[in-house]
């Protein structure tokens, strides 16, 4: 349409108000439907964050679980199957024992602790992440001093030189050929060699007692606690950071 005062052979149009109208709610509409395009990318990608979080932590608890009923079933076995470990060390050994009851309890705490976690994982219950995460750092601290201990076993055992107690005798540089040092026998003088006699003296070498010890028993026991050390950092690590986007989430749907 146009105007008288337009130029002559000119006309200048009036955009209609209806198309203006409607020009305006289409982008009206494509900007809303691009926020909630971005909502909802958002939304489900804090649910997958969520998912891959959930989906590894119970992976490594499961992994957890696994150890602790090793160390369990290992610290048990131990403890009740005499012959298989007990033939190296003196049965009246109580550090041994407290070893094995160790293992026993913490492998028991780690299948209550792996449950708690289960429930703190999966209801998202931040104080219980949190708990699990405090408990976690102290079994690092009771695998740690288990597997001092283990190390210090080794010398507990009671033996006397490298084949026997003839690798002493045999020994040049001592004044008394036939002394022994006072740690291959039952002497309780705190000196370099003693003079006892051979019944009280530890005949077996100590090679072939640390040998048969650690690769029967040492060995296993420091791998569960390896691989126990290592899940548990790993899972304390994701046990932060999935408290912290649970905090966030909070935080954002406020």
């Amino acid at each position: 349409m146009g105007f008288t005062g337009a130029p002559a052979g000119q006309t200048i149009s009036i955009p209609n108000e209806n198309e203006r109208f409607i020009s305006e709610a289409r982008c009206g509409t494509y900007i809303l439907f691009q926020n909630y395009q971005y909502m909802r990318r958002k939304i489900m990608l804090r649910k997958n964050k969520r998912l891959i979080f959930k989906y590894f932590l119970n992976l490594i608890n499961g992994a957890f679980l696994v150890l602790g009923l090793l160390l369990m079933g290992f610290g048990t076995w131990l403890l009740l199957d005499g012959n298989n470990f007990f033939t190296a060390l003196d049965e009246n050994n109580h550090l041994t024992v407290y070893i094995f009851r160790i293992l026993i309890g913490t492998g028991s705490a780690i299948l209550l602790l792996c449950l708690l976690g289960y429930l703190g994982i999966h209801n998202e219950i931040r104080w219980l992440l949190i708990l699990y995460a405090v408990l976690l750092m102290w079994a690092v601290g009771v695998q740690v001093v288990l597997s001092t201990l283990i190390f210090a076993k080794k010398e507990e055992f009671q033996c006397c030189g490298r084949k026997n107690y003839t690798d002493w005798t045999k020994n040049k540089n001592k004044e008394n050929s036939e002394q022994v040092p006072c740690s291959c026998t039952n002497s309780t003088l705190r000196k370099w060699f003693c003079d006892e006699p051979l019944n009280a003296t530890y005949l077996q070498g100590c090679e072939n007692k640390i040998n048969t010890w650690y690769h029967a028993n040492a060995l296993t026991l420091i791998g569960i606690n390896f691989g126990l050390l290592v899940s548990e950092v790993l899972q304390f690590s994701l046990t932060i950071s999935f408290f912290r986007h649970i905090k966030n989430r909070i935080y954002a749907e406020k």
